[in-house]
């Protein structure tokens, strides 16, 4: 079934009830995004049932037939209405009940919301799929630009996907993120979520190894791309690599940063009391160092 266009009206970014904007929407879409949403709701004991191997597997393979004859849409929260490619995001995937619902990482999603303002430039490090490069997308508006960040080459191409169907300002640079630039070996992990550089250590998950290119922020930002405003910083322990690859970034442009912890806190608020950074806990008051794996918001203190 074709999709064919209704219209449909949300709220602008920052806009009074009164200012609207129109959005596209298409039946068979929403009936996909339905379906998809649905199985999200499961139970995770059900789910766990259905994604098993063998005869149990056929219902899992006859809803995912569904959804994958077209983009699905985010229902709610700072990304409503973008559209995900379900071959990016199968229904198995770590991120997908969070993600087509639009609860993913809500304390990220307020962070940019909060800092990304019309015509930034965001760097998304360690962009996955790119649910998070395509709010960031949609909150710089076609004035600003967003370069993300994915060593997996199968990220990589479900993020590419999904940064076609949304027609996006978005560079796509396929390459991890750390101290120095180079080479290095990653380790694939299950749907990419956890995929991680080697010198990290093992992860029991780990499906592959390929050698990826390492870039820094310090690097990109010398050969040319555009200044960050905001940066998001998702990789999986090498935080405080990637923050020192930034030193120059940090000291001479002063962007801010949106950070998930990976038990590195003691480590990554170091780095960023030199740099005359202050951190808040997206979290709850807990103070950051004592806080284990959570999200925090870093701006200039001076």
């Amino acid at each position: 079934m074709r999709d064919h266009p209704v219209r449909r009206v949300v709220a602008a970014r920052g806009a009074g009830p009164a200012s609207i904007r129109p959005v596209p929407a298409h039946p068979a879409r929403i009936a996909r995004s339905r379906a998809y949403r649905l199985y999200t709701r499961f139970p995770p004991a059900l789910r766990a049932r259905l994604e098993a191997d063998g005869a149990t597997g056929v219902p899992l393979a006859l809803v995912q037939r569904l959804v994958d004859r077209g983009p699905v849409e985010v229902a709610a929260g700072a990304a409503r209405g973008v559209l995900l490619d379900p071959r990016a995001f199968p229904l198995t995937h770590v991120q997908a009940h969070g993600a087509v619902r639009g609860t993913l990482e809500p304390e990220v999603q307020e962070a940019l919301r909060r800092t990304v303002a019309p015509g930034d430039v965001v760097y998304d490090i360690g962009a996955n799929v790119g649910f998070f490069t395509l709010l960031a997308a949609r909150l710089t508006g076609p004035g600003g630009h967003v370069v993300a960040f994915e060593p997996s080459p199968p990220a990589v191409a479900g993020l590419r996907a999904n940064v076609a169907l949304n027609g996006l300002a978005v560079t796509v640079r396929e390459a991890a993120v750390a101290a120095t630039p180079g080479r290095a070996r990653l380790l694939q992990v299950g749907e990419h979520s956890w995929s991680h550089l080697e010198d990290r250590g093992h992860h029991p998950g780990t499906t592959a190894v390929v050698e990826v290119e390492v870039t820094t922020v310090d690097a990109e930002v010398a050969a040319g791309r555009p200044v960050p405003a905001v940066v998001k910083l998702d990789v999986e322990g090498s935080e405080v690599a990637a923050l020192q690859g930034m030193a120059r970034t940090l000291a001479e442009h002063r962007p801010a940063l949106v950070i998930e912890l990976h038990g590195t806190n003691h480590e990554v608020l170091d780095v960023l009391d030199d740099a005359g950074y202050r951190a808040e806990n997206l979290e709850g008051p807990q103070p950051l160092r004592d806080a284990g794996p959570v999200h925090l918001l870093a701006r200039p203190a001076r």
